[in-house]
């Protein structure tokens, strides 16, 4: 059965119907694919040890659509710096798990507390090239909006989105990422969402859920 293939049914979409949704066998790769044209050739180089981190993808219903949350990193010394993201980083020693690190990773960036947001999804690990992390992700389903207070330190600002979004053909675009003084890449697939670009792990994220949520 077709399950709010439609725009103007998503919108509509219950709490059990989402979960539903987000219960499906997880694409993958086969959704990534298409949002990481370059990285099967760093995979090929890869040499450093691989690191664990996890994010968390903070789903709320809010005047009438489910929406989630992207941050906009501070603008740092680091290979991440000034990107937009989920909130997340990597563990610290008194995480019990990667659950508890984008949890915890929430609260300090957002300002989410920590047991809030009900646990529907863990999604397929992401490999980060430049960083060497492999990222979690896990999605959060809330009963109502968050409040947010974002940490200055690390974030500059955050961005609710609507879900339904990322479905729009509009949503989908290509960009030119200077990696390093060395490296430029063109032509990478991206999302445009709130006038805000986004590539990288954060896209490849996005394009399972989209699969998901394109699926029946």
């Amino acid at each position: 059965m077709q399950i709010f293939r439609e725009k103007t049914q998503f919108c509509s979409m219950t709490k059990s119907e989402l979960i539903l949704l987000f219960q499906q066998s997880l694409p993958g790769a086969f959704a990534h694919d298409a949002f990481a044209p370059y990285r099967k050739a760093f995979e090929n180089q890869a040499t450093s040890i691989r690191k664990k981190a996890s994010v968390g993808v903070h789903i709320y219903p809010h005047e009438g659509n489910w929406h989630f949350i992207l941050i906009e990193r501070s603008a740092y010394n680091g290979k991440h710096s000034a990107q937009m993201a989920f909130p997340g980083g990597k563990p610290e020693s008194s995480d019990l798990h990667l659950e508890h690190t984008a949890r915890r990773e929430s609260e300090e960036e957002l300002g989410i507390p920590s047991h809030q947001g009900e646990k529907i999804a863990e999604l397929s690990m992401v490999w980060i090239p430049v960083s060497s992390f492999e990222v979690s992700p896990f999605v959060f389903l809330h009963d109502e909006r968050p409040h947010i207070t974002k940490d200055d330190r690390e974030v500059a600002d955050f961005y609710e989105v609507k879900l339904m979004d990322i479905l729009l053909d509009e949503s989908i675009s290509k960009t030119s990422i200077e990696v390093n003084e060395q490296v430029r890449m063109t032509d990478i697939p991206c999302f445009v969402l709130n006038e805000k670009i986004v590539w990288g792990a954060t896209a490849l994220i996005l394009a399972e859920i989209k699969y998901m949520l394109q699926s029946s």
